[in-house]
């Protein structure tokens, strides 16, 4: 039996990365025919069931997946173009970001850039951001944003679940959050 986070990661890969890899057609909004999603799952796990896939997306407490009608889509993270109708909002004081140590000098120097995404992703916690920044590296660096700041200062921020999304972040509002995981060179 496929579990759900094998589910998750190839719904995640299908809806947010490699569209043409597959004969699923995206509409503007990223939202694809629910019908065809589920014959590629099942094509990759024959043993699934509609219920299945509908509890990983109900059951995302990162609100990955929405479904809509007779279409599902991802709800950020894409490294295609996507108009995900997101409105603008006010973030909080401080979000972090989790990332690889060897990129963390870099994004101090240059700023938070979306590398292949249309967004970059910015975390309510350094709890949060720890977790995103451990699948990249097992003791990542995390980085606090000045998110208030930047806002006040022209930085538009989105919000998409529990994920803030902006452009890019420059690197006047990013230091090291005081309790990285691991030292950074400022």
């Amino acid at each position: 039996m496929v579990t759900s986070e094998r589910l998750s990661r190839f719904m995640t890969f299908l809806l947010r990365h490699r569209p043409a890899d597959y004969s699923l057609s995206f509409d503007r909004q990223g939202y694809v025919p629910w019908d065809d999603l589920v014959q590629i799952l099942r094509r990759r796990f024959p043993e699934l069931n509609e219920q299945d896939i509908v509890q990983v997306i109900d059951g995302s407490e990162k609100k990955r997946f929405e479904l809509r009608g007779t279409k599902v889509r991802a709800t950020y993270g894409h490294s295609f173009p996507v108009d995900l109708g997101l409105e603008r909002t006010t973030p909080p004081i401080y979000l972090y970001h989790g990332t690889a140590r060897d990129l963390a000098e870099t994004i101090l120097r240059e700023g938070l850039k979306p590398r292949g995404r249309e967004y970059v992703h910015l975390s309510q916690s350094i709890e949060e951001a720890l977790a995103v920044g451990k699948r990249r590296d097992p003791v990542p660096a995390i980085l606090l944003i000045d998110a208030l700041s930047a806002h006040q200062n022209g930085i538009v921020f989105y919000a998409s679940g529990p994920v803030f999304l902006s452009k890019e972040i420059p690197r006047r509002f990013i230091r090291v959050a005081a309790k990285t995981a691991a030292p950074v060179n400022p």
